[in-house]
Protein backbone atom coordinates (compact mmCIF):
# COMPACT_ATOMS: atom_id res chain seq x y z
CA UNK A 1 0.00 0.00 0.00
CA UNK A 2 1.76 3.28 -0.92
CA UNK A 3 1.86 6.20 1.57
CA UNK A 4 3.15 9.73 1.81
CA UNK A 5 4.95 10.54 4.68
CA UNK A 6 2.37 13.94 5.00
CA UNK A 7 -0.62 12.35 4.63
CA UNK A 8 -2.89 10.13 2.53
CA UNK A 9 -6.14 9.24 1.11
CA UNK A 10 -9.01 7.71 0.11
CA UNK A 11 -10.88 4.56 -0.87
CA UNK A 12 -13.51 2.46 0.92
CA UNK A 13 -13.04 -0.88 0.77
CA UNK A 14 -16.65 -1.79 1.65
CA UNK A 15 -17.31 -4.34 4.50
CA UNK A 16 -19.99 -5.49 6.39
CA UNK A 17 -19.82 -7.41 10.35
CA UNK A 18 -22.85 -9.24 10.20
CA UNK A 19 -24.33 -10.38 13.98
CA UNK A 20 -27.53 -11.56 14.03
CA UNK A 21 -29.47 -14.86 15.45
CA UNK A 22 -31.56 -17.33 13.42
CA UNK A 23 -31.68 -20.81 12.18
CA UNK A 24 -29.31 -23.17 14.00
CA UNK A 25 -26.57 -20.69 14.73
CA UNK A 26 -26.14 -17.82 17.56
CA UNK A 27 -23.61 -14.99 17.14
CA UNK A 28 -22.03 -12.92 19.27
CA UNK A 29 -19.66 -9.64 19.65
CA UNK A 30 -16.25 -10.18 20.87
CA UNK A 31 -16.11 -11.87 24.11
CA UNK A 32 -16.45 -15.69 24.18
CA UNK A 33 -18.16 -17.23 21.34
CA UNK A 34 -21.60 -19.40 22.05
CA UNK A 35 -20.61 -23.61 22.64
CA UNK A 36 -20.30 -25.83 19.82
CA UNK A 37 -19.51 -22.73 17.32
CA UNK A 38 -17.07 -21.94 15.11
CA UNK A 39 -16.21 -18.85 13.41
CA UNK A 40 -17.05 -17.90 9.41
CA UNK A 41 -15.90 -15.33 7.73
CA UNK A 42 -17.21 -14.20 4.57
CA UNK A 43 -14.94 -12.50 2.34
CA UNK A 44 -15.66 -11.30 -2.11
CA UNK A 45 -13.08 -10.69 -4.75
CA UNK A 46 -13.93 -10.34 -8.50
CA UNK A 47 -12.40 -11.34 -11.58
CA UNK A 48 -11.91 -8.67 -14.06
CA UNK A 49 -13.61 -8.70 -17.88
CA UNK A 50 -10.66 -8.58 -20.85
CA UNK A 51 -13.24 -7.34 -23.25
CA UNK A 52 -14.04 -4.09 -22.55
CA UNK A 53 -12.42 -1.46 -19.88
CA UNK A 54 -14.93 -1.44 -16.36
CA UNK A 55 -14.53 1.45 -14.39
CA UNK A 56 -16.81 1.13 -11.67
CA UNK A 57 -19.00 -1.87 -10.79
CA UNK A 58 -21.33 -1.63 -8.33
CA UNK A 59 -23.57 -4.04 -6.63
CA UNK A 60 -25.48 -4.88 -3.22
CA UNK A 61 -25.25 -8.18 -1.72
CA UNK A 62 -28.77 -8.33 0.60
CA UNK A 63 -28.30 -11.81 1.40
CA UNK A 64 -26.05 -14.72 2.01
CA UNK A 65 -27.36 -18.50 3.45
CA UNK A 66 -25.35 -21.40 4.66
CA UNK A 67 -27.93 -24.31 4.23
CA UNK A 68 -29.12 -26.66 6.04
CA UNK A 69 -30.50 -24.59 8.31
CA UNK A 70 -31.39 -21.16 6.92
CA UNK A 71 -27.42 -19.93 8.21
CA UNK A 72 -27.76 -16.36 7.69
CA UNK A 73 -24.51 -14.65 7.56
CA UNK A 74 -25.14 -11.22 6.95
CA UNK A 75 -28.15 -9.02 8.58
CA UNK A 76 -27.17 -5.74 6.45
CA UNK A 77 -27.00 -5.48 3.17
CA UNK A 78 -23.87 -4.46 1.68
CA UNK A 79 -22.94 -2.26 -1.30
CA UNK A 80 -19.53 -3.08 -3.11
CA UNK A 81 -17.37 -1.89 -5.85
CA UNK A 82 -15.73 -4.63 -7.59
CA UNK A 83 -13.10 -3.02 -9.70
CA UNK A 84 -10.66 -2.81 -6.77
CA UNK A 85 -11.02 -6.82 -5.86
CA UNK A 86 -8.68 -7.91 -9.23
CA UNK A 87 -5.99 -7.52 -6.50
CA UNK A 88 -7.61 -6.94 -3.17
CA UNK A 89 -10.48 -9.20 -0.86
CA UNK A 90 -13.35 -7.43 0.15
CA UNK A 91 -14.29 -8.40 3.71
CA UNK A 92 -18.04 -8.71 4.64
CA UNK A 93 -18.97 -10.36 7.60
CA UNK A 94 -17.82 -12.91 10.72
CA UNK A 95 -20.74 -14.84 11.71
CA UNK A 96 -20.39 -17.26 14.46
CA UNK A 97 -22.36 -20.47 13.05
CA UNK A 98 -22.91 -24.22 14.88
CA UNK A 99 -20.66 -26.83 14.31
CA UNK A 100 -21.82 -28.88 11.57
CA UNK A 101 -21.61 -29.85 7.94
CA UNK A 102 -23.14 -27.20 5.49
CA UNK A 103 -23.67 -28.38 1.72
CA UNK A 104 -24.64 -24.93 0.39
CA UNK A 105 -24.89 -21.08 0.70
CA UNK A 106 -27.04 -19.13 -1.17
CA UNK A 107 -26.57 -15.68 -2.30
CA UNK A 108 -28.87 -12.86 -3.35
CA UNK A 109 -28.02 -9.50 -4.97
CA UNK A 110 -29.69 -6.24 -6.34
CA UNK A 111 -28.80 -3.35 -8.44
CA UNK A 112 -25.75 -4.25 -10.00
CA UNK A 113 -24.51 -1.40 -12.28
CA UNK A 114 -21.28 -0.61 -14.65
CA UNK A 115 -19.54 2.42 -15.60
CA UNK A 116 -17.78 1.10 -18.38
CA UNK A 117 -15.91 3.14 -21.52
CA UNK A 118 -16.89 2.09 -25.03
CA UNK A 119 -13.53 1.83 -26.69
CA UNK A 120 -14.89 -1.01 -29.18
CA UNK A 121 -16.22 -0.21 -33.33
CA UNK A 122 -19.91 -0.54 -32.40
CA UNK A 123 -22.55 0.75 -29.74
CA UNK A 124 -22.91 -1.24 -26.44
CA UNK A 125 -26.83 -1.49 -25.92
CA UNK A 126 -27.28 2.47 -25.64
CA UNK A 127 -23.86 3.51 -24.98
CA UNK A 128 -21.99 4.97 -27.66
CA UNK A 129 -18.55 4.31 -29.47
CA UNK A 130 -16.06 6.49 -27.25
CA UNK A 131 -18.26 7.21 -24.31
CA UNK A 132 -18.48 6.50 -21.20
CA UNK A 133 -21.56 5.25 -19.78
CA UNK A 134 -23.27 3.77 -16.33
CA UNK A 135 -25.73 0.63 -17.34
CA UNK A 136 -27.71 -0.81 -15.11
CA UNK A 137 -28.20 -4.11 -15.95
CA UNK A 138 -31.07 -4.87 -17.80
CA UNK A 139 -34.14 -7.69 -17.21
CA UNK A 140 -34.03 -10.81 -17.85
CA UNK A 141 -31.59 -10.86 -15.17
CA UNK A 142 -30.75 -13.65 -12.64
CA UNK A 143 -30.26 -11.90 -9.18
CA UNK A 144 -29.65 -15.21 -6.82
CA UNK A 145 -27.70 -18.32 -6.86
CA UNK A 146 -27.17 -21.43 -4.69
CA UNK A 147 -23.86 -22.93 -5.05
CA UNK A 148 -22.78 -26.20 -3.49
CA UNK A 149 -19.97 -26.74 -1.24
CA UNK A 150 -18.89 -30.45 -1.39
CA UNK A 151 -16.57 -30.61 1.85
CA UNK A 152 -17.50 -26.96 3.81
CA UNK A 153 -17.73 -27.98 7.54
CA UNK A 154 -17.55 -26.00 11.13
CA UNK A 155 -15.62 -27.25 13.92
CA UNK A 156 -16.51 -25.79 17.71
CA UNK A 157 -13.56 -22.94 17.80
CA UNK A 158 -11.99 -23.14 14.59
CA UNK A 159 -12.28 -20.16 11.90
CA UNK A 160 -13.53 -21.29 8.52
CA UNK A 161 -13.54 -18.89 5.21
CA UNK A 162 -15.72 -18.52 2.01
CA UNK A 163 -14.33 -16.86 -0.73
CA UNK A 164 -17.07 -15.55 -3.45
CA UNK A 165 -15.73 -14.68 -6.59
CA UNK A 166 -18.23 -12.14 -8.87
CA UNK A 167 -16.49 -13.23 -12.70
CA UNK A 168 -17.52 -9.92 -14.78
CA UNK A 169 -16.74 -11.65 -17.92
CA UNK A 170 -19.23 -14.69 -17.27
CA UNK A 171 -21.60 -11.96 -15.21
CA UNK A 172 -22.75 -10.14 -18.18
CA UNK A 173 -25.13 -11.59 -21.10
CA UNK A 174 -25.48 -10.39 -24.66
CA UNK A 175 -28.16 -8.29 -23.98
CA UNK A 176 -26.30 -6.56 -20.40
CA UNK A 177 -28.31 -8.77 -18.03
CA UNK A 178 -26.67 -9.52 -15.27
CA UNK A 179 -26.69 -13.53 -14.69
CA UNK A 180 -25.20 -14.14 -11.02
CA UNK A 181 -25.90 -17.98 -11.43
CA UNK A 182 -23.31 -17.91 -14.53
CA UNK A 183 -20.88 -14.71 -12.83
CA UNK A 184 -20.48 -16.23 -9.66
CA UNK A 185 -18.21 -18.88 -7.72
CA UNK A 186 -17.16 -19.71 -3.87
CA UNK A 187 -14.46 -21.32 -2.60
CA UNK A 188 -13.09 -22.34 1.24
CA UNK A 189 -10.14 -21.00 3.03
CA UNK A 190 -9.20 -21.41 6.19
CA UNK A 191 -8.43 -17.51 7.69
CA UNK A 192 -5.20 -17.29 8.48
CA UNK A 193 -4.18 -20.33 7.14
CA UNK A 194 -3.06 -22.20 3.75
CA UNK A 195 -4.58 -20.38 0.66
CA UNK A 196 -6.29 -17.66 2.58
CA UNK A 197 -6.46 -14.20 0.54
CA UNK A 198 -3.12 -12.76 1.22
CA UNK A 199 -2.84 -8.95 2.59
CA UNK A 200 -7.00 -8.73 2.30
CA UNK A 201 -7.74 -5.50 1.61
CA UNK A 202 -5.65 -2.51 1.32
CA UNK A 203 -5.59 1.32 1.39
CA UNK A 204 -9.24 1.22 3.24
CA UNK A 205 -10.01 5.27 4.05
CA UNK A 206 -12.48 6.50 5.66
CA UNK A 207 -13.82 8.94 8.44
CA UNK A 208 -13.22 7.58 12.45
CA UNK A 209 -16.72 7.59 13.65
CA UNK A 210 -16.68 5.74 16.93
CA UNK A 211 -13.53 4.27 19.09
CA UNK A 212 -13.64 1.54 21.72
CA UNK A 213 -11.04 2.36 23.85
CA UNK A 214 -11.62 -0.67 26.26
CA UNK A 215 -12.17 -3.05 23.26
CA UNK A 216 -9.28 -1.69 21.08
CA UNK A 217 -11.70 -1.36 18.30
CA UNK A 218 -12.84 1.86 15.97
CA UNK A 219 -15.40 2.32 12.83
CA UNK A 220 -15.73 4.40 10.09
CA UNK A 221 -18.82 6.60 9.51
CA UNK A 222 -20.61 5.89 6.49
CA UNK A 223 -20.30 7.52 3.44
CA UNK A 224 -22.88 8.95 0.90
CA UNK A 225 -21.32 7.46 -2.58
CA UNK A 226 -22.67 4.06 -2.00
CA UNK A 227 -26.43 3.36 -0.96
CA UNK A 228 -26.18 0.77 1.61
CA UNK A 229 -22.62 0.58 3.19
CA UNK A 230 -21.76 -0.79 6.67
CA UNK A 231 -18.44 -1.02 7.57
CA UNK A 232 -17.20 -3.04 10.17
CA UNK A 233 -15.55 -2.56 13.30
CA UNK A 234 -11.93 -3.02 13.12
CA UNK A 235 -9.99 -4.28 16.18
CA UNK A 236 -6.18 -2.94 16.95
CA UNK A 237 -4.06 -5.44 18.41
CA UNK A 238 -0.26 -6.20 18.36
CA UNK A 239 0.48 -6.66 14.75
CA UNK A 240 -1.22 -2.84 14.01
CA UNK A 241 1.50 0.04 13.24
CA UNK A 242 -0.04 3.88 13.66
CA UNK A 243 1.94 6.31 10.86
CA UNK A 244 2.44 9.83 9.93
CA UNK A 245 0.19 10.70 12.97
CA UNK A 246 0.84 14.68 13.89
CA UNK A 247 3.75 14.87 16.24
CA UNK A 248 2.68 14.96 19.83
CA UNK A 249 -0.70 13.34 18.96
CA UNK A 250 0.39 9.57 18.94
CA UNK A 251 3.80 9.08 21.23
CA UNK A 252 3.03 5.36 22.02
CA UNK A 253 1.56 4.15 19.24
CA UNK A 254 -1.67 2.50 19.93
CA UNK A 255 -5.37 3.02 19.35
CA UNK A 256 -4.91 5.99 21.71
CA UNK A 257 -3.93 7.77 18.81
CA UNK A 258 -7.32 7.84 16.84
CA UNK A 259 -9.36 11.06 17.15
CA UNK A 260 -13.26 11.19 16.11
CA UNK A 261 -13.31 12.84 12.50
CA UNK A 262 -9.51 12.13 11.52
CA UNK A 263 -9.38 10.68 8.12
CA UNK A 264 -6.49 7.32 8.30
CA UNK A 265 -6.27 4.89 6.20
CA UNK A 266 -5.71 0.86 7.26
CA UNK A 267 -4.67 -2.23 5.35
CA UNK A 268 -7.11 -5.00 6.80
CA UNK A 269 -6.29 -8.23 7.62
CA UNK A 270 -8.31 -11.63 8.83
CA UNK A 271 -7.06 -13.30 12.01
CA UNK A 272 -7.85 -17.00 12.33
CA UNK A 273 -10.79 -16.19 14.52
CA UNK A 274 -12.09 -14.26 11.71
CA UNK A 275 -11.56 -10.83 13.26
CA UNK A 276 -10.77 -8.11 11.27
CA UNK A 277 -7.51 -6.32 12.09
CA UNK A 278 -6.33 -2.94 11.25
CA UNK A 279 -2.86 -4.16 10.52
CA UNK A 280 -1.41 -0.24 9.16
CA UNK A 281 -3.03 2.86 10.12
CA UNK A 282 -1.86 5.82 8.23
CA UNK A 283 -2.73 9.57 9.26
CA UNK A 284 -4.62 11.34 6.37
CA UNK A 285 -6.20 14.42 7.63
CA UNK A 286 -7.02 16.16 10.30
CA UNK A 287 -9.40 18.43 8.20
CA UNK A 288 -12.68 16.03 8.29
CA UNK A 289 -14.54 19.03 5.96
CA UNK A 290 -12.95 18.51 2.96
CA UNK A 291 -14.35 15.49 0.69
CA UNK A 292 -11.30 12.95 -0.31
CA UNK A 293 -12.26 11.66 -3.92
CA UNK A 294 -11.08 8.57 -5.62
CA UNK A 295 -11.25 7.92 -9.06
CA UNK A 296 -10.13 6.80 -12.18
CA UNK A 297 -8.73 9.58 -14.44
CA UNK A 298 -10.16 9.43 -18.20
CA UNK A 299 -8.90 12.40 -19.79
CA UNK A 300 -7.08 15.18 -18.86
CA UNK A 301 -6.38 18.88 -20.61
CA UNK A 302 -3.72 20.58 -18.86
CA UNK A 303 -4.36 23.86 -20.88
CA UNK A 304 -7.71 24.19 -18.93
CA UNK A 305 -6.48 22.94 -15.74
CA UNK A 306 -8.71 20.49 -15.76
CA UNK A 307 -9.19 16.52 -15.98
CA UNK A 308 -11.93 14.39 -15.58
CA UNK A 309 -12.45 11.07 -13.04
CA UNK A 310 -14.93 8.68 -12.57
CA UNK A 311 -15.67 8.04 -9.15
CA UNK A 312 -15.03 5.29 -6.86
CA UNK A 313 -15.31 5.81 -3.50
CA UNK A 314 -15.32 9.38 -1.05
CA UNK A 315 -13.97 9.03 2.43
CA UNK A 316 -16.80 9.89 4.52
CA UNK A 317 -20.81 11.17 4.50
CA UNK A 318 -21.31 15.25 4.23
CA UNK A 319 -24.79 15.44 4.24
CA UNK A 320 -27.16 14.25 1.40
CA UNK A 321 -25.91 17.11 -1.16
CA UNK A 322 -23.15 17.39 -3.53
CA UNK A 323 -21.94 13.49 -3.03
CA UNK A 324 -20.72 11.52 -5.86
CA UNK A 325 -22.31 8.31 -6.31
CA UNK A 326 -19.37 5.30 -7.70
CA UNK A 327 -19.38 5.15 -10.83
CA UNK A 328 -20.36 8.97 -11.42
CA UNK A 329 -18.16 11.32 -13.90
CA UNK A 330 -17.03 14.55 -12.43
CA UNK A 331 -14.38 17.22 -13.45
CA UNK A 332 -11.81 18.20 -11.40
CA UNK A 333 -10.07 21.66 -11.87
CA UNK A 334 -6.30 22.52 -10.73
CA UNK A 335 -4.70 25.84 -9.89
CA UNK A 336 -0.66 25.64 -10.67
CA UNK A 337 2.07 27.00 -10.71
CA UNK A 338 0.43 29.07 -7.76
CA UNK A 339 1.01 26.25 -5.54
CA UNK A 340 -2.56 26.20 -4.65
CA UNK A 341 -2.61 22.37 -5.89
CA UNK A 342 -0.19 20.07 -4.90
CA UNK A 343 0.75 16.74 -6.33
CA UNK A 344 2.22 14.32 -4.51
CA UNK A 345 2.39 10.40 -3.91
CA UNK A 346 2.85 7.57 -1.55
CA UNK A 347 5.63 5.40 -1.04
CA UNK A 348 5.49 2.70 1.13
CA UNK A 349 2.97 -0.42 0.81
CA UNK A 350 1.34 -3.20 2.62
CA UNK A 351 3.06 -4.86 5.03
CA UNK A 352 5.93 -2.16 6.39
CA UNK A 353 8.28 -2.60 3.33
CA UNK A 354 8.87 0.19 1.12
CA UNK A 355 9.03 -0.02 -2.90
CA UNK A 356 11.68 1.90 -4.66
CA UNK A 357 10.03 5.29 -6.83
CA UNK A 358 12.93 6.78 -7.58
CA UNK A 359 12.56 5.95 -11.00
CA UNK A 360 9.26 7.92 -11.81
CA UNK A 361 7.54 11.58 -10.48
CA UNK A 362 4.12 12.89 -9.80
CA UNK A 363 4.51 16.29 -9.08
CA UNK A 364 2.89 17.70 -12.15
CA UNK A 365 0.53 18.15 -14.11
CA UNK A 366 2.10 16.95 -16.95
CA UNK A 367 2.51 13.42 -14.85
CA UNK A 368 -1.27 13.11 -15.33
CA UNK A 369 -2.46 9.95 -17.48
CA UNK A 370 -5.52 8.38 -18.57
CA UNK A 371 -6.40 4.83 -16.36
CA UNK A 372 -4.58 6.20 -12.94
CA UNK A 373 -6.07 5.78 -10.03
CA UNK A 374 -5.68 9.16 -8.09
CA UNK A 375 -6.96 10.58 -4.95
CA UNK A 376 -8.60 14.19 -5.20
CA UNK A 377 -8.78 16.57 -2.00
CA UNK A 378 -12.07 19.46 -2.35
CA UNK A 379 -11.65 22.43 -1.12
CA UNK A 380 -15.47 21.76 0.07
CA UNK A 381 -17.22 19.10 1.43
CA UNK A 382 -19.99 19.00 -0.87
CA UNK A 383 -18.00 19.29 -4.28
CA UNK A 384 -21.09 17.92 -6.72
CA UNK A 385 -19.15 16.74 -10.23
CA UNK A 386 -17.31 19.70 -10.57
CA UNK A 387 -14.25 19.64 -7.69
CA UNK A 388 -11.50 22.03 -7.48
CA UNK A 389 -8.80 20.16 -5.77
CA UNK A 390 -5.82 21.54 -3.56
CA UNK A 391 -4.35 18.75 -3.49
CA UNK A 392 -3.86 15.56 -6.20
CA UNK A 393 -2.39 12.15 -4.58
CA UNK A 394 -1.14 9.08 -6.98
CA UNK A 395 -3.28 6.08 -5.40
CA UNK A 396 -2.55 2.17 -6.74
CA UNK A 397 -4.32 1.44 -10.01
CA UNK A 398 -5.24 -1.72 -10.71
CA UNK A 399 -4.21 -3.45 -14.37
CA UNK A 400 -5.73 -7.12 -15.46
CA UNK A 401 -3.37 -7.98 -18.64
CA UNK A 402 -1.17 -10.71 -20.12
CA UNK A 403 2.17 -10.50 -18.90
CA UNK A 404 5.16 -11.22 -20.26
CA UNK A 405 8.08 -11.74 -17.23
CA UNK A 406 11.26 -10.30 -17.49
CA UNK A 407 12.80 -10.49 -13.85
CA UNK A 408 12.92 -8.12 -11.82
CA UNK A 409 9.82 -7.03 -14.42
CA UNK A 410 6.65 -7.77 -15.87
CA UNK A 411 5.68 -6.75 -19.29
CA UNK A 412 1.74 -6.16 -19.44
CA UNK A 413 0.29 -6.05 -22.76
CA UNK A 414 -3.74 -6.42 -24.00
CA UNK A 415 -4.22 -4.00 -21.65
CA UNK A 416 -7.74 -3.19 -21.13
CA UNK A 417 -9.54 -0.41 -23.56
CA UNK A 418 -8.63 2.79 -21.18
CA UNK A 419 -5.02 2.43 -22.25
CA UNK A 420 -4.81 0.46 -26.05
CA UNK A 421 -7.78 3.12 -26.92
CA UNK A 422 -5.24 5.82 -25.83
CA UNK A 423 -2.29 4.69 -27.53
CA UNK A 424 -0.91 3.00 -25.02
CA UNK A 425 -0.24 -0.99 -25.93
CA UNK A 426 2.12 -1.64 -22.57
CA UNK A 427 2.65 -1.16 -19.20
CA UNK A 428 6.42 -1.75 -17.61
CA UNK A 429 5.58 -3.26 -14.18
CA UNK A 430 8.51 -2.70 -11.67
CA UNK A 431 8.78 -5.87 -8.99
CA UNK A 432 11.14 -5.47 -5.90
CA UNK A 433 10.88 -8.77 -4.26
CA UNK A 434 10.58 -9.16 -0.88
CA UNK A 435 8.48 -5.49 -1.94
CA UNK A 436 5.96 -7.07 -4.47
CA UNK A 437 3.25 -10.03 -3.03
CA UNK A 438 3.37 -12.43 -5.69
CA UNK A 439 -0.08 -14.68 -5.39
CA UNK A 440 -1.32 -17.57 -7.67
CA UNK A 441 -4.88 -18.18 -6.61
CA UNK A 442 -4.20 -16.66 -2.60
CA UNK A 443 -1.47 -18.94 -2.55
CA UNK A 444 2.29 -17.23 -2.23
CA UNK A 445 4.38 -17.68 -5.82
CA UNK A 446 6.98 -15.29 -7.23
CA UNK A 447 8.05 -14.14 -10.95
CA UNK A 448 10.15 -17.21 -11.90
CA UNK A 449 6.77 -19.05 -11.67
CA UNK A 450 4.34 -16.97 -13.94
CA UNK A 451 4.22 -18.61 -17.43
CA UNK A 452 4.53 -16.39 -20.01
CA UNK A 453 1.60 -15.03 -22.02
CA UNK A 454 -0.41 -15.21 -18.11
CA UNK A 455 -3.42 -12.73 -17.32
CA UNK A 456 -2.36 -11.42 -14.29
CA UNK A 457 -4.15 -8.47 -12.28
CA UNK A 458 -1.25 -6.05 -10.92
CA UNK A 459 -1.77 -3.51 -7.88
CA UNK A 460 0.28 -0.55 -7.78
CA UNK A 461 0.79 2.91 -8.69
CA UNK A 462 0.99 4.04 -12.31
CA UNK A 463 3.25 6.65 -13.93
CA UNK A 464 3.61 8.76 -17.22
CA UNK A 465 7.17 8.27 -17.53
CA UNK A 466 7.73 10.57 -20.67
CA UNK A 467 4.80 9.35 -22.72
CA UNK A 468 5.39 5.58 -21.77
CA UNK A 469 3.64 3.96 -18.73
CA UNK A 470 5.55 2.55 -15.25
CA UNK A 471 3.63 0.94 -12.73
CA UNK A 472 5.55 -0.10 -9.65
CA UNK A 473 4.04 -3.17 -8.36
CA UNK A 474 2.94 -4.31 -4.83
CA UNK A 475 1.27 -6.94 -5.56
CA UNK A 476 0.41 -9.22 -8.46
CA UNK A 477 -2.20 -12.38 -9.49
CA UNK A 478 -2.04 -15.12 -11.38
CA UNK A 479 -5.49 -15.87 -12.74
CA UNK A 480 -7.01 -19.07 -13.48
Amino acid sequence: MFRNPLNCTIVLLLSCLALASCGGRVTSIGGTPPPDTGPVVLVMTDTPPTTVSTLAAVVTLTGATLSPGNVSLLTTPTTLELTRLQTDVAYLSKTNVKAGNYTSLALTFTNPSLTIENDTTSAIGTCAIGAICTIPATTPSTLSTTITLPTFMISTGVGAGLLVDVNLENLLSSTLGADFKAGTSVSEFTPAGSGAPLVGAEDVVGQVASIDTAHNTFSFAPQSSLPAPSLPALTVDSTSTFYNFPTGTCATPSILCLLDGQIVSVDISIRADGTPVARNVIFEDNNSNKTEIEGIITSTNVGSQQFTIVSLSESAQFGTTGALIVGEQATVSYNTPSATTTFDLDFTHADNMQLDTTCCLFRAPSDLSVGQQVQVRSIINTPGTSITADRVRLRSSRVTATVAPQPPDLVLSNLPSIFSGHGVTQIQAHTFTPGTIFSDHNNPTNISLIPPSSLVSVRGPLFNVSGARTLVATKVVLKP
